[in-house]
């Protein structure tokens, strides 16, 4: 039998998250998801164990039970070190052979392959050891005190992932080794080099990186939606339109800014067209549909403030894991004029969408009295977006 132990027991500091990176979305689904996915379909995979945080057995079994990943015999809490996680993996297996392969792969790897598997596992059989790696192609320097010390060739040095894979009985031996010699090993095969052997190294695509950084994650998602055909960005368009109040006090607010000394819009909210156009847009282009479907209960709660109802369509972008690539806005009123406001208007947005303002573009149109937004009787305005 071959049993794989998925590591999944990292905190993620390095990502700058406030949890497991293995649960962050790619494409609208964790990490480990991926990694699990290709385990589950390997026919060379019989069991497999993942190695946690025991706050985030939960999370797992609801991952498991939603895609389905009946593979999942055991989840096993991690330890300090990876190579205690890794350990406490080992351990939890208890119908294993000495001839059987345990191969080890990290959750935050999730571009693995199902051709690297089962390779790894066959060299495993046959040289007791294996593991995925590939060669360095940038020059490395040692470094001491912020200064380069020495070059280091590049011929024969290899960068090594996972998965790594271990004859049972041989993982068990090296692991004991450590144990006893009070070893700290950073990589899975490093347990059977501590006994003066070696494991057989299998080639692996650069594209098996593990995700530490949110560059890292970035490069991941590329890779994805080229693998599954995803195109990269979508188109949304929205429209709202409103008259001027016959409430005085009523202010005018566009794009979150309160525009001083103007009349406002008859509206139950504020009636900040820019937000409620940008809403619309966002939400067409994530199939979804109009703001008062999902901001309507909040309006008629007395929640008035559009920023709140923005706030709406952003959680859900950042659910489905898209981020807005550029806004256009373009606003048709006779009255009041709005390019001296501009520049205010778009700091506002940049705020409220955590975008550059190169990236909002603002036009107007006095509508040359030819509808009724021309004649100075109310405000419309169009919004498209990209999201990426």
């Amino acid at each position: 039998m071959n049993f794989a132990i998925i590591v999944a027991a990292g905190s993620g500091k390095r990502m700058g998250e406030n949890i497991n990176k293995v649960f962050l979305p790619i494409l609208g689904k964790p990490i480990v998801y991926y990694a699990l996915n290709t385990f589950q379909d390997c026919s060379e995979i019989n069991e497999i164990i993942i190695v946690a945080q025991k706050n985030y057995f939960s999370k797992i079994n609801e991952i498991k039970k939603q895609y389905g990943f009946n593979k999942i015999k055991n989840i096993v809490e991690g330890g300090k070190e990876r190579q205690d996680s890794v350990y406490n993996g080992l351990m939890s297996i208890s119908n294993a052979k000495n001839d059987d392969v345990v191969i080890v792969h990290n959750g935050s790897n999730p571009l693995v392959r199902e051709n690297e598997i089962a390779e790894c596992i066959s060299s495993a059989k046959k040289f007791g050891a294996a593991a995925c790696c590939f060669p360095l192609k940038d020059t490395i320097k040692k470094i001491k005190n912020d200064f380069i010390e020495k070059t280091i060739g590049r011929k024969n040095v290899y960068q090594m992932q996972t998965p790594q894979a271990v004859k049972y009985g041989l993982f068990m031996e090296g692991f004991k080794n450590i144990k006893k010699n009070k070893l700290k090993v950073t990589d899975d095969v490093s347990a059977i080099e501590s006994l003066g052997k070696s494991a057989k190294i299998v080639q692996c695509s650069y594209e098996n990186i593990k995700i530490t950084t949110k560059d890292d994650l970035a490069i991941a998602e590329g890779i994805l939606m080229k693998r599954h055909g995803v195109s990269n960005f979508r188109i949304g368009f929205g429209q709202d339109s409103h008259q001027f109040s016959g409430n005085k006090s009523k202010k005018l607010v566009l794009g979150g800014y309160i525009i001083p000394n103007e009349k406002g819009l008859e509206a139950d909210s504020d009636g900040d067209v820019i937000l409620h156009a940008l809403f619309n847009a966002l939400s067409s282009a994530i199939g979804g549909r109009s703001l008062d479907y999902y901001a309507g209960p909040m309006c008629r709660r007395g929640i008035t403030d559009s920023k709140e109802y923005l706030k709406i369509i952003l959680r859900k972008l950042d659910e489905k894991s898209f981020r807005i690539g550029n806004i256009s806005v373009s606003i048709e009123a006779a009255r009041p004029k709005l390019e001296q406001h501009t520049d205010k208007i778009k700091n506002s947005l940049s705020g409220l969408l955590g975008l550059e303002e190169e990236k909002i573009g603002i036009t107007y149109t006095s509508g040359d009295k030819l509808t009724s937004f021309g004649k100075g009787e109310g405000m419309q305005c169009f919004a498209v977006v990209i999201i990426q």
